[in-house]
């Protein structure tokens, strides 16, 4: 299985746990013109988290000024391949044989192809790097 593997630049968007969060980001987003590649929401304890990779960071990155939200910026791990079963397993494998942890990671399969963003400490980013030879 090969997988091409990129190190990319994701939007971190922090706001409170509630109804219609994300609607409004992506909204905001859309209205912006900033084109998304990925988006993952999810809650930790009471606050909102996305975690958002833009196809064009530097054309993203002048929208994002005066959001209501708490924007920061995190460097991830965007993998792309073929569907096949294990296909994360190699570079997962790969993390853990570096001591890296992962700290998020989300997927998706469509039409025989799959993508998937990793995360992990921005103190273990290089090692990381290394690693999956990025």
């Amino acid at each position: 299985m090969s997988a091409t593997i990129r190190r990319v630049t994701a939007f971190r968007v922090t706001l409170g746990d509630r109804v219609g969060a994300l609607a409004e980001v992506l909204a905001a987003a859309r209205n912006a013109g900033i084109d998304l590649q990925s988006v993952a929401g999810y809650v930790c304890g009471t606050e909102g988290v996305i975690l958002a990779v833009p196809t064009n960071l530097h054309k993203a990155r002048p929208a994002t000024a005066g959001a209501p939200w708490a924007i920061g910026e995190q460097d991830v791990f965007l993998v792309e391949g073929d569907d096949e079963r294990g296909a994360l397993c190699g570079v997962t494998e790969k993390l853990a044989a570096a001591g890296v942890g992962v700290q998020a990671s989300y997927a998706v399969a469509v039409a025989g192809k799959f993508g998937a963003v990793i995360a992990v400490a921005p103190a273990d980013l290089e090692k990381a790097a290394n690693a999956l030879g990025v």
